[in-house]
């Protein structure tokens, strides 16, 4: 893709980003977001369908990098430090998970786990155990900014596995 294009897509974010911080989400405008980004009113419409677009978006690139720099795949061998480095990252990252949390956005991030693991079925019975797995890490991060994020990364994989092994659904 355009480097350029990849840029503005990236300032249009950022900008929508920042200005959640500030704004509720429904009061920010798109004129809002060029302004602070420095662009046309009309370059935002070139690249995106509307504000939720550009989460999507912002989130998507997120996790996409993650995933290929920290080249991290889900087995069920590596299932403990899958979740520590999982959510490590999430830690990394919990300004933009308080922001959604707070602006009844969360759900963005569950797209994110479920676009995640539902890709890596092959056939009918994985596409449950993934959705169960997406789901579970999913929660497991929605009670965590709830409780203000608390617990460390280690702790929660511990909890996650406990359970998981305690069901006997795990290898």
């Amino acid at each position: 893709m355009d480097t350029r294009i990849e840029e503005t897509k990236k300032a249009i974010a950022e900008s929508l980003i920042s200005l959640m911080k500030k704004k509720n989400f429904s009061s920010i405008t798109n004129k809002n977001i060029t302004d602070k980004a420095g662009l046309s009113h009309i370059t935002i419409y070139r690249h995106f369908k509307n504000k939720d677009d550009i989460i999507k978006y912002y989130l998507d690139t997120i996790t996409d990098n993650f995933i290929k720099t920290s080249k991290i795949i889900y087995t069920p061998n590596n299932f403990t430090d899958y979740i520590i480095r999982l959510f490590t990252h999430l830690e990394s990252y919990k300004d933009i998970g308080i922001l959604l949390y707070k602006s009844d956005m969360i759900h963005y991030l569950k797209d994110e786990f479920d676009r995640i693991f539902l890709a890596k079925a092959k056939n009918f019975d994985e596409t449950y155990h993934y959705a169960f797995i997406s789901g579970g890490l999913y929660n497991l991060y929605y009670y965590w900014i709830k409780d203000d994020f608390k617990e460390t990364p280690q702790e929660l994989a511990n909890i996650f596995k406990d359970f998981y092994i305690s069901k006997g659904d795990s290898n």
